[in-house]
């Protein structure tokens, strides 16, 4: 290798300056303030279609309450379409003691709903009420675990639920063929359209 005493003055003042240069576009870079992050909207079919930009709508954000074995357990804001994934990122991600086996991270979340990450090897609470199914987002094998709701019912709930949007009230689950009065009144306290 190079000895300092090996170079000329000159050369020991060239390298100086580079050195100096070096260090002064390092801490430059590091002094700038972050770049802002991109913005992100949704575009409606209108507007995807060539319609004018007055015709996009922004959603709502989600509200959603997130508790148990994250970093950072709150209510947190996010935009139409996140998942649960989506929400434990936001939460500062999973504890290391974060049982994540049952949690579908996949799973759309729904405004003003609550969402429970357990730690490895804690159960739910006994005693509580049992969780009532939210008509909203069960699937046909969750609908199935309902007294009188059997697969074609569920199915048929399901594809109600796909062609008119979601139940605002659990009663008009009775506006879904093959749900009457006596089904709903034995299956009204177990679900829930939250």
């Amino acid at each position: 290798m190079f000895k300092w005493g090996d170079f000329t003055p000159r050369e020991k003042v060239l390298l100086g300056l580079v050195a100096a240069l070096l260090v002064a576009g390092a801490l430059w870079r590091m002094l700038q303030p972050a770049a802002p992050a991109p913005e992100r909207f949704t575009l409606d079919a209108a507007s995807a279609s060539g319609g004018s930009a007055a015709a996009v709508e922004e959603e709502a954000p989600l509200v959603i309450h997130i508790v148990g074995a994250v970093r950072q357990p709150g209510v947190y804001r996010l935009p139409p379409g996140s998942r649960v994934e989506d929400l434990v990122k936001a939460a500062g991600g999973a504890a290391a003691d974060a049982d994540l086996e049952r949690v579908n991270l996949a799973r759309p979340l729904f405004d003003g709903e609550q969402v429970i990450i357990y730690r490895i090897g804690e159960e739910p609470a006994p005693g509580g009420a049992p969780a009532k199914i939210n008509i909203n987002r069960a699937s046909v094998e969750e609908l199935t675990t309902l007294p009188g709701i059997g697969p074609a019912r569920a199915e048929r709930i399901v594809a109600y639920r796909e062609e008119n949007g979601y139940f605002s009230d659990p009663s008009e689950i009775m506006d879904v063929s093959g749900i009457g009065e006596s089904i709903y009144k034995s299956i009204a306290d177990l679900i829930t359209v939250y």
